[in-house]
Order: C-alpha cells, then sequence, then structure tokens
C-alpha cells in the first residue's frame, strides 16, 4: 500500500515595493486579477501610474505612504498599500492608520498576509489602528463594495469582487461606517413639497428668493475651479472623514476631469450674487472607458471623445449648501437644476454618490426626486493587538 504525503501549502511572501519592476507589478495586478470580469471597468494604465508620482500627484507630498506585494511561487498575487494621513488622524481618529489599493486572489491566507504587513507599518509608524479601504485620500475611491455587484461601477467609483469583504472577515475587520449609492432617474418629476419650493423660487419669494443658478464658465477655468474650492471646503469641512485639501491637490483633480466635464452639469448656487452652494455632475466616462481595456493609443482617445456626448448616464458626484443655507431649499434647486440640464443633454439616468449612511439631510433631498438604493460601500477596521481598547 503506497502512502501519499500532501505537499505543503506554498508560503506567501509579502515585499515593499521598491524600483520599477515591482511599481509596474503593483499597477497591473488589478488589471490580470478583474480582466475577464464584465463589471470591471479598467482604468487607464497611465493614469494609474502616476498617480504614484508626487509630480503629478500632490497628495502624495503630505502623506506617507508604503506599497507591498504578495507573491507565490514568484506569481504576484495580491497588493496593499498602509498610509499615515497625520490630518485625518488629528481631525477625526486618532492613532489610525488607513490602508488602500487592496487587490487579492480569492484567498484568506494571501489576504491576511497583505493586511499583515499594512498592519506592521502603520504600527511601525506608532499607530494602533487600521481602517480602510481608503486610496489614499477620502478625496479618491473609498470604502469596498458590499451590495450591487451586478451593475459596473460609475465614474470615479471603487468597485471590488464579491469576495473582498469576506477576506476582510476572515483576517479579523469589522464593519465601521457605509455610505450609500443612490440610483435616480433625471426624469423624474420632485415630491410636491420640493416643487412648491422651486415654484417659490422662480417667483422670487420664500427661502429662496435672491437665489441663482448658474452653469461653470470654462473660459474662467482657475477662478472657477478656486471658488468651488471655496465652497468645497466649507461645505464639506462638518462631515467625517473630510480633510481639507490644498489648492494643487484640488487643482490637479479638477484637471483630470476636464476633458469629461459638461458645464451645464457643474452648478453654482450664489444668493445675491455670492456663491453659496455647488453641484457636480459627470457623465459616465466609464462606459467610453471600458472597450479602451485601459489603453487609449493608437485610437482611444478619438473614440472617447466621440462617445462623451452620447453618454445617457452621469454620476451625481458632490453637493454642496453653505451651513448658513441648510434647510432653505438650494440642494433641492441644485438637483432639480441637474436633472433638467441632464433632460438637455439626454442624460436619462443618474448615479448620486457617495452618500455617508447617516447624512439623512441628503439623503432626504435624494428621496424627494425618486432616488432609489442601488450600492452600499463599507469602511472596515483592525485594533492591533496591544493596542488600548
Amino acid at each position: 500500500m503506497t502512502t501519499v504525503v500532501a505537499s505543503p501549502p506554498t508560503a506567501i511572501r509579502v515585499i515593499p515595493v521598491e524600483g520599477r519592476q515591482a511599481h509596474r507589478a503593483f499597477v497591473e495586478l488589478p488589471y490580470q486579477l478583474h480582466g475577464g470580469d464584465p463589471c470591471w471597468v479598467p482604468p487607464l494604465r497611465r493614469e494609474e501610474s502616476r498617480r504614484w508620482d508626487p509630480q503629478h500627484n500632490p497628495s502624495l507630498r503630505t502623506r506617507s505612504v508604503q506599497r507591498f506585494l504578495a507573491l507565490r511561487n514568484g506569481r504576484v498575487v495580491g497588493r496593499i498599500a498602509a498610509i499615515i494621513d497625520r490630518g485625518f488622524a488629528e481631525r477625526w481618529e486618532p492613532d489610525t492608520g488607513l490602508f488602500g489599493f487592496f487587490e487579492c486572489e480569492e484567498d484568506p491566507g494571501t489576504a491576511r498576509a497583505l493586511l499583515e504587513a499594512a498592519e506592521q507599518a502603520i504600527a511601525d509608524a506608532g499607530m494602533h489602528r487600521l481602517l480602510g479601504p481608503v486610496n489614499l485620500t477620502f478625496h479618491d475611491e473609498t470604502g469596498l463594495l458590499v451590495t450591487g455587484f451586478d451593475s459596473p461601477p460609475m465614474v470615479l467609483s471603487p468597485w471590488n469582487p464579491p469576495w473582498y469583504p469576506g477576506l476582510l472577515v476572515a483576517a479579523g475587520y469589522h464593519g465601521f461606517r457605509d455610505y450609500y449609492s443612490f440610483r435616480g432617474e433625471a426624469f423624474r418629476d420632485p415630491c410636491p413639497e420640493v416643487e412648491q419650493r422651486l415654484f417659490e423660487a422662480r417667483a422670487g419669494r420664500g427661502p429662496l428668493a435672491g437665489v441663482q443658478i448658474r452653469p461653470m464658465d470654462l473660459h474662467r477655468w482657475d477662478s472657477e475651479v478656486a471658488a468651488a474650492l471655496a465652497l468645497y471646503s466649507t461645505t464639506f469641512e462638518s462631515v467625517w472623514g473630510f480633510t481639507p485639501l490644498t489648492p494643487e491637490e484640488f487643482a490637479e483633480r479638477a484637471g483630470r476631469m476636464r476633458p469629461f466635464i459638461r458645464p451645464e452639469l457643474v452648478l453654482f448656487a450664489e444668493r445675491d450674487g455670492v456663491p453659496v452652494g455647488f453641484g457636480l455632475t459627470l457623465p459616465d466616462v466609464n462606459r467610453a472607458l471600458a472597450p479602451a481595456r485601459g489603453r487609449l493609443w493608437p485610437f482611444g482617445w478619438l473614440r472617447l471623445t466621440r462617445m462623451i456626448p452620447r453618454l445617457t448616464t452621469a454620476r451625481f458626484v458632490l453637493l454642496g449648501v453653505q451651513p448658513g443655507e441648510g434647510g432653505k431649499g438650494v440642494a433641492g434647486l441644485l438637483a432639480w437644476e441637474t436633472a433638467q440640464a441632464c433632460r438637455r443633454l439626454g442624460i436619462a439616468e443618474l448615479e448620486l454618490s457617495l452618500v455617508l449612511a447617516d447624512n439623512v439631510r441628503i439623503q432626504r433631498v435624494i428621496g424627494a426626486f425618486g432616488g432609489e438604493p442601488l450600492k452600499t460601500y463599507r469602511l472596515y477596521e483592525r485594533r492591533l493587538e496591544g493596542a488600548d481598547r
């Protein structure tokens, strides 16, 4: 009788990202893992690589980041980044480091090894808790998709396969905060209460008296971006996770969006000429990017520019109103004017995201326009062994 001895499981080796080859492997891994999934939209490789260059991404200049790769038999099977954002920790969650850019095969051992590397990195920096996924800042992709896997992500939205939440739970992580996205029909009329506010606004009376909505003026790009930053900084200051963006950070993000911006969908609310709110909606360029498979050379840009005006879906990314204007209907007016612009542009469907689960006020505005829950994203946390509880 022959005895068969099972081979031991292949060990996972985690290494830091050092040098061009490791950097290239870090960038390429998602294309290898998800290339066959119809719901995954490949980001542009050039942009994914440039986001790790401090010359192109000013957010790297004020944060400490360590990247890691997981290898099995020399093959890359996972990646993660450990992020120290002192501004976030001091403002919201003391002694907390972040992890992001998490990608992994469906293997709990690999996920555990990656997370342990990130935990050690943030422990070495004096932190006692790890929170994520956050892809560098809370102004970037945030949270893990936990419901709504049956549709592709819209522009600038996170995406992951269904097994990722289970990998984190198996590694000892727990849900911390949820974000929601909502689906809305741009052609649907608002509820009667909102209609009354809109009627008063058009008549120049009530709490919306003196409020005007105007589109972005692309000919005054720099001053318009500065105005948007000022509004963004004040309207989102009290939202959990928000950390101020420098003018360089905001300008870099605006510059990346500029090729896809439709000025009719970037709206400013002004009361007697003073900005009091804004709304940002982007055509869902993911619909145009998907066929490019992450590359725009040699004919991708031409195809992209031709497709953008034909897009019929969009993402309502930001809706902000100055604190003193809350409850006066400015948010509803911005939402209404956005819906009207979408009708004129032939956009039939909107996704409104990401909205914190405890942001009841904005969820009421969304509900008044018929928004329905679409996806849920979750942040996970784990306190490190030996940390105070």
